[in-house]
């Protein structure tokens, strides 16, 4: 009698965890392939930021648990590339800006930021914007005499003039959008040091600040595109500016070259030559690509000696991963 009850007991407890199993295995069948995934809710009247709380899933994999499709096609090119010597190191970085997937390829390498560290100049500025508009109106005049910007290899198709007086606005897209180091040291040394110090606390960005040997890695740097992108630092109105000032940079070689024309995107590129191997270059640059599909970050550092041949591996990236987005719907 015991144990046809025990074997009752067992019996039921079976039955119970095979319904638990079956309808878990339905829901979540149901769930992946008749329930949109992107059940964010979005403000309207914004053409580049997403007010949204931001959430990052476990690297590699979206929010159906499953890996990201194309990261081994980047991860092979990556390879590729350095198996052919046409760079000494490469990180990549991409992450779904929807739903928060993300991969990391030679993420913990560390490079010098270089331009790309305009951007935090940038948000200080449009910081205090926030609190008195009339700040984008202030007049700095250039003088070469007194200060000047590091040296670029690659000119800017524009720069400033010295004796001439530039309103804060202008200066910003001087340096944003033609990667003016002039503009940058202007607005660099009219900010207390502690403001940028307070861009970078509060952007999510570990970076080791030391004169010219600044170093980030490009999973770090991306916090400052994500923050734009979800009004978190900045408020609405003035990280939509931020994002739109970035979408007007002059750098054809780079990402823009790998996406179709008409595709908005917001980015940044830097360039740095090494004092300890003049010979060596570093190029980099990240933005945020507007693909029809749904908005992702990427990412692009190199170390090489060549910095055709290295913008040219930056567009070959851009290429695979806007094509690939396009074949797997962001996913």
């Amino acid at each position: 009698m015991y144990t046809q009850t025990l074997k009752k007991i067992f019996s039921c407890l079976a039955v119970s965890a095979l319904l638990i199993g079956v309808g878990w295995y339905t829901n979540d069948w149901y769930e992946r392939n008749f329930i949109p995934t992107d059940k964010q809710i979005k403000r309207s009247g914004f053409k580049f930021i997403s007010p949204l709380l931001d959430v990052e899933l476990p690297e590699g994999y979206d929010c159906r648990h499953e890996p990201i499709p194309f990261k081994y096609k980047i991860n092979k090119f990556v390879d590729q590339q350095l198996q052919s010597g046409k760079v000494r190191e490469m990180s990549v970085y991409y992450r779904d800006l929807s739903d928060g997937p993300w991969f990391g390829i030679n993420e913990k390498v560390k490079y010098n930021p270089a331009s790309m560290m305009k951007v935090p100049v940038m948000a200080a500025w449009l910081k205090r914007a926030e609190k008195d508009p009339s700040v984008l109106r202030l007049k700095l005049t250039f003088d070469r005499n007194s200060i000047d910007g590091p040296k670029q290899d690659m000119k800017p198709e524009q720069t400033l003039k010295t004796g001439v007086s530039y309103t804060v606005e202008e200066l910003l897209r001087y340096m944003m959008n033609f990667s003016d180091n002039r503009a940058m040291s202007l607005l660099f040394y009219a900010l207390p040091s502690e403001e940028i110090n307070n861009v970078i606390d509060h952007m999510d960005v570990a970076t080791e600040m030391n004169g010219e040997h600044n170093s980030i890695t490009v999973k770090s740097y991306s916090g400052f595109l994500r923050i734009l992108y979800n009004a978190s630092f900045l408020n609405e109105e003035f990280s939509e500016k931020a994002l739109q000032i970035m979408s007007n940079q002059d750098f054809p070689e780079g990402i823009v070259g790998g996406i179709p024309k008409g595709v908005k995107i917001a980015s940044k590129f830097g360039e740095f030559r090494e004092n300890e191997n003049p010979d060596i270059i570093q190029l980099h640059e990240f933005g945020i690509i507007y693909h029809p599909n749904g908005p992702y970050i990427l990412g692009i550092l190199t170390r090489g000696k060549n910095w055709k041949e290295q913008a040219d591996i930056i567009k070959s990236v851009s290429a695979l991963v806007y094509n690939s987005v396009a074949e797997t719907g962001n996913r």
